[in-house]
């Protein structure tokens, strides 16, 4: 493939859609060509704000000899027949999170790819942030030791119009409050990124979990409160809290990861991240907290570095599997909180 600018189709014009346009405009080696949403005026709004071509059905953009990939930013439960027809059209795919609401759906996603011999990835740019690599890098250097806990937060306040909007109102939906069409509520909308950050920076997988979810204050039928607790197979204990009905919100670390030698944590989005050893080490003072602020746009790093697999014929960075993976965890929280039981990994399908 040559070096030119990979062209992306936008299928999906709601709330995360605008950041995925802006992403591809700060990347270097793509650019978005046309969007679709079967919301006609959602998908004018983008198209006509980043001026492309829009449509109200997804196959017109598949079909443009001009897309070199489809991203699907649609619910959850359109995910596998909109992928279904870009594999067939073969398209590359990135695929919002979660990469479907079951495991039966996420397998027809990564069979129809595969089938296609088209590369599929799954949208977790988390992966991408300063700290997560400043972090990974201490790892691999072995500074803070064998991972012994894990806690991960997403304790937030959505407001009620956010079930029926998002977090932007541009698209007026319900599927947000169905367990059929999203999957599930905060663990699996908001958590499945920590999850899988996790696995990416420490190499460590779930081995059994314990759950516990509820449903509080807001009238949806999934989860607006959930705990789980885990066991990763190095044997290294992991707490997972999410909540969208934490009034006020939370100042809590977003991650953090203790070793035997130190401890890691930081924000998402907040740009900032510590790191406390015990013995000095890459470069860092033993017994001191060490910070750094720095931001960066992630999304539009994971596009550049997908393009740059799909140009050289490598597989993405992040894969449909990675995102089968995540989805795989948060299904066995919800196991455990319906049975009252441990729940151990691999589920069946």
């Amino acid at each position: 493939m040559s070096d030119r600018e990979l062209g992306v189709g936008l299928i999906g014009c709601g709330d995360i859609a605008p950041a995925h346009a802006r992403a591809t405009a700060a990347a270097g080696n793509v650019r978005l060509v046309a969007c679709a949403d079967v919301v006609e005026s959602s998908a004018r709004s983008l198209g006509e704000e980043f001026g492309v071509p829009y449509s109200a059905d997804p196959d017109d953009v598949i079909s443009r000899e001009d897309v070199d990939i489809v991203t699907v930013a649609t619910p959850a439960f359109t995910h596998a027949d909109i992928v279904e027809r870009a594999a067939a059209a073969k398209k590359a795919v990135l695929c919002e999170k979660p990469l479907a609401p079951s495991l039966a759906e996420a397998d027809r996603i990564i069979g129809a790819c595969a089938r296609a011999g088209v590369p599929l990835s799954t949208c977790f740019p988390l992966r991408y942030l300063p700290a997560a690599r400043w972090v990974r890098s201490l790892l691999e250097e072995g500074a803070l030791g064998d991972v012994i806990g894990v806690r991960l937060h997403s304790l937030q306040e959505k407001k009620d119009t956010y079930w029926t909007g998002g977090y932007s109102g541009r698209t007026r939906t319900d599927w947000r409050k169905s367990k059929s069409k999203s999957g599930g509520g905060v663990l699996i909308t908001n958590l499945i990124h920590n999850i899988d950050l996790v696995r990416a920076m420490t190499g460590l997988e779930v081995a059994h979990v314990f759950g516990e979810t509820g449903t509080f204050r807001t009238d949806v039928e999934v989860e607006d409160f959930g705990v789980g607790l885990v066991r990763y197979d190095n044997g290294a204990i992991g707490v997972i809290e999410g909540a969208s009905c934490y009034l006020g919100g939370s100042g809590e670390w977003d991650l953090v990861l203790l070793g035997t030698m130190g401890q890691a944590r930081f924000l998402f989005w907040g740009g900032r991240a510590e790191v406390y050893l015990a013995e000095a080490a890459a470069g860092l003072p033993a017994r001191e907290w060490v910070q750094r602020s720095e931001e960066g746009n992630t999304l539009a790093a994971f596009y550049e570095d997908m393009a740059a697999a799909i140009r050289q014929g490598r597989t993405p960075p992040v894969t449909g599997e990675d995102g089968r993976r995540g989805l795989e965890v948060v299904l066995a929280i919800y196991q455990a909180a319906q049975t009252g039981a441990r729940q151990s990994l691999p589920l069946s399908p």
